[in-house]
């Protein structure tokens, strides 16, 4: 899906692309690329069940409510203030019912010269900038909560039994807890957002070469190429979003 918008003083282009695994029944991603209101951003349901797969969707949708920005503080505190509604409408619901639904998400917010990323969960927001990849998020997992405490290195956290059990979601608890990066943007960067299915298959450096090519459509197209003939045992959804210009 191909969103391209001149958005001043920014020049972009985005697109996004999403999988169903082999081994699940249906594709509990979502993923919202609106370049027109800066606003791009995957959920990832959690746990396997239509529960997860229905919280991820409900993102997506509250999303696509968000107004034009007027700032980029205010970007923040719209996208903020839905995802809050939305996690306790969740969480509620799951109190009531018994069947929790929980999603991750990640997003991008782009207003004149800044961005910023929110995210809970485990799905990333990557830039690219001056030929390096920069991971922008920090995965709320048990993994590494373990790294991040010193009672693992990160060799031996990835061979943790179940360490990507996920430590933070929407609709996981009453009240949300979402992380921010801020940073001014460059004329060139790169950024890719994507659920775990992807990043678990493709190392930094396969992700560099395609962030590499010409337009954010060749990069996905040879995400995507690559993937292929990789088992997908999760489902992958990624968005690619080019700044070709800041004026």
């Amino acid at each position: 899906m191909k969103e391209t918008r001149r958005c001043f003083p920014v020049t972009l282009e985005s697109w996004g692309w999403s999988r169903q695994g082999h081994v699940r029944a249906d594709n509990q991603d979502s993923f919202v690329n609106w370049a027109e209101h800066l606003l791009w951003a995957v959920a990832d349901g959690v746990g396997g069940s239509e529960y997860g797969g229905m919280a991820s969707k409900a993102i997506a949708r509250v999303l696509l409510d968000i107004p034009r920005p007027q700032s980029l503080d205010a970007h923040v505190a719209n996208v903020t203030g839905r995802l809050s509604r939305t996690n306790v409408a969740l969480y509620r619901q799951g109190q009531a019912t018994g069947n929790l639904a929980l999603s991750t998400v990640v997003t991008l917010l782009i207003h004149g010269s800044e961005a910023s990323c929110l995210w809970a969960g485990d799905s990333r927001c990557y830039i690219f900038r001056n030929g390096v990849l920069y991971q922008c998020t920090h995965d709320h997992t048990l993994r590494q909560e373990k790294i991040d405490r010193g009672e693992l290195t990160a060799p031996e956290a990835r061979r943790m039994v179940r360490g990507n059990i996920i430590t933070n979601a929407i609709g996981a608890t009453p009240a949300l807890r979402l992380d921010q990066a801020r940073f001014t943007l460059r004329a060139g960067d790169r950024f890719l957002l994507c659920s775990d299915g992807l990043f678990n298959l493709l190392s930094p450096g396969a992700l560099s070469i395609s962030l590499m090519k010409a337009t954010a459509k060749e990069s996905v197209e040879h995400i995507a190429a690559m993937l292929d003939d990789l088992p997908q045992n999760d489902n992958i959804t990624f968005i690619a979003v080019f700044l070709s210009n800041l004026d």
